[in-house]
């Protein structure tokens, strides 16, 4: 399901796109929390679901369209991540008194790195869904390193040649999808 369709969903009130888009990302959030902020499992789900409170509370109010770049999945790991500085600067009780130091900003990197995962959750999900002869042609070439001749005997067709038009379908399939 899109994320554009879980959104509008989202506004008409349906709580099971939000239940669908909660387990989803629940995972990888708080892997992504405990890892990479050395913050507890508690602490993690606690900035969860805060995260997709407000990312719910700004569908609701059509904000999110606004600010949406990225897509759900950085939107609210962003939420998460903030939150979590926001937390750690009230607990060491440190005055903010001039610019922005760099850790407690959302790092480009960091965002690239979300947009990747994201990518490629997506890819692993849509490369499950095609179905032979697709998924066996790119495993066997792609995975297995095995040429097109090599894959045509293997699955029974002609040529390489075949193998190769074959091969192009999926992948304009695959771009299609991920689009």
């Amino acid at each position: 399901m899109s994320e554009n369709s879980l959104v509008v969903r989202l506004k008409q009130g349906d709580q099971k796109a939000l239940e669908l888009i909660y387990s989803e990302y629940r995972i990888s959030f708080i892997s992504f929390i405990t890892t990479s902020h050395n913050c507890s499992q508690e602490e993690a789900i606690d900035l969860y679901q805060y995260a997709i409170l407000v990312f719910y509370e700004k569908v609701v109010d059509g904000s999110f369209e606004e600010m949406n770049a990225a897509g759900i999945k950085t939107y609210i790991f962003s939420i998460g991540k903030n939150k979590l500085l926001d937390d750690l600067r009230r607990k060491t009780k440190v005055s903010f008194q001039g610019g922005f130091k760099e850790d407690d900003l959302i790092e480009e990197e960091d965002i690239s790195e979300l947009i990747r995962v994201e990518q490629l959750d997506k890819l692993r999900i849509v490369i499950a869904d095609l179905g032979n002869p697709c998924k066996r042609i790119l495993e066997l070439f792609y995975f297995n390193k095995l040429s097109n001749d090599t894959i045509a005997e293997i699955m029974g067709y002609n040529s390489g040649k075949t193998v190769k038009n074959l091969k192009y379908k999926c992948l304009q399939r695959i771009k299609k999808l991920m689009e």
